[in-house]
């Protein structure tokens, strides 16, 4: 949800993200659509999120570089990296891991 709102909310973006919106679902999107005044008290916590995935997703690129040809997200909940994945998959395969009914 605060990625979705960091999308909609903040400028310049920390990290670009146009399936966040989308991932949160209909319900949560609208009722973050019908809140945007009162998401601004979220504003540090939401820099804390994108600054903490810019910066995996930096180093990943890095390790890529170097050589690096798997990617394992624990916990991966709603994580959108699969989806915006720049790189091909013969260059890079994502692994999502977490509890069977959040994947599901």
């Amino acid at each position: 949800m605060l990625r979705a709102a960091h999308q909609v909310l903040d400028d310049p973006k920390v990290l670009r993200d146009p399936i966040a919106l989308r991932i949160i679902g209909a319900e949560a999107e609208s009722w973050l659509m019908s809140n945007l005044e009162r998401l601004q008290e979220t504003r540090f916590l939401r820099a804390f999120i994108v600054a903490r995935s810019r910066y995996a997703e930096d180093e990943l690129a890095l390790a890529v570089q170097r050589g690096t040809r798997q990617y394992v997200i624990l916990g991966a909940g709603l994580e959108t990296f699969p989806y915006r994945n720049p790189y091909d998959e013969s260059r890079l395969r994502v692994y999502e891991m977490d509890h069977p009914a959040t994947q599901s």
